[in-house]
């Protein structure tokens, strides 16, 4: 008899496990009264340089002892589950939470299923060390862990080295003796320099040819012959002094345009609150936090103020802020107004 019962409170115990992990699959938070929170968070996917291991994204699980409040998603869930009442539910989990305290205090750590491991601290502090055994993001299913080959690349002051080692290697280094490419040099431009000597009356009598600048017979012309036609030469630059100011005068008179001012319309909510007071706290606690535009969006059709963070004008800033924000206030959300 003793043996069922200890059978059925293990089951139980691993049924209430499985349940905590289903319900952070879904949400953000959940409380097991009297002893605790888990708190899930967006994590991005990642590389680990050492491994060379890529992970895909997930929700990062921290532990708050804090959060010890009953809000009832544990109850319910386990009372549907398991098709017990709502009292039965409770007091099977007021057993789970005695039997947690007790293992932490004899084995100083509890290994909860497909979430990770607490830890009892010479302090007494509960510490909190994420199992990797289940992904809860939704969003990440059927992705899984993979390795890939690591990429090395080559930077320019090596590739640069490289080629040089080359051409040193097969263009500089020769068996020849150094007297013979002194030789290869040296020879074609004494050719050249004696072949210039013989030639130098041909060269020079040529040149000649070519501007013939001793022809006197063309020059006595050319003075004695006026000419009385003046030539009136068209040129880009005759007129670039009158252009360039001709360019500032217009440019003067061109009329800027006037700025106009944007409503944003877009505003990222960070709570709606039924009492204006109570906004008001909440726009003031934002803007200790360096939310400089915090302010109350109208109210809803059910009366509640909504504040917000920020109001954008271009909808797809809002959504990069909204994803931004969203790591730290979940809840927040986006007001698009027309």
């Amino acid at each position: 008899m003793l043996y069922e019962i200890n059978t059925l409170a293990l089951t139980m115990k691993a049924n209430i496990n499985k349940h905590i992990s289903d319900l952070l699959c879904e949400h953000n938070c959940v409380v097991i009264p009297q002893f605790g929170g888990f708190v899930a968070n967006y994590q991005s996917a990642r590389i680990d340089p050492k491994t060379h291991y890529m992970y895909a994204p997930k929700k990062s699980i921290v532990f708050n002892k804090s959060l010890q409040n009953n809000d009832g998603l544990l109850v319910n869930e386990i009372a549907l589950s398991e098709g017990l009442s709502f009292k039965q539910a409770q007091k099977e989990l007021d057993i789970y939470v005695q039997d947690l305290n007790e293992s932490l205090n004899l084995y100083k750590k509890v290994f909860i299923d497909g979430i990770g491991t607490l830890l009892l601290s010479a302090e007494n502090n509960i510490l909190f060390v994420q199992s990797n055994t289940r992904n809860h993001l939704l969003d990440s299913f059927g992705f899984s862990t993979i390795q890939y080959q690591a990429i090395h690349r080559n930077s320019v002051q090596e590739r640069l080295e490289e080629k040089i080692k080359y051409i040193d290697q097969n263009h500089l280094t020769s068996t020849k003796k150094p007297w013979l490419r002194v030789a290869a040099i040296a020879i074609p431009l004494l050719l050249l320099s004696t072949f210039g000597l013989f030639k130098k009356d041909q060269i020079q009598a040529s040149y000649a040819s070519l501007f013939p600048l001793k022809n006197t017979a063309a020059e006595n012309i050319i003075k004695t012959k006026k000419f009385d036609v003046t030539f009136k030469v068209e040129s880009p630059t005759n007129n670039i002094e009158q252009a360039i100011i001709t360019f500032y005068d217009s440019k003067s008179k061109l009329t800027l345009p006037v700025e106009t001012n944007f409503e944003p319309k877009h505003f990222i909510i960070a709570g709606a609150f039924s009492s204006e007071k109570n906004a008001q706290k909440m726009i003031r606690k934002l803007k200790k936090a360096h939310f400089n535009n915090s302010r109350i969006v109208n109210q809803s059709q059910t009366g509640l103020y909504r504040v917000c963070y920020d109001g954008f004008i271009a909808s797809s800033e809002a959504r990069i802020a909204l994803k931004r924000l969203k790591k730290t206030n979940p809840s927040a959300w986006l007001l698009s107004l027309n």
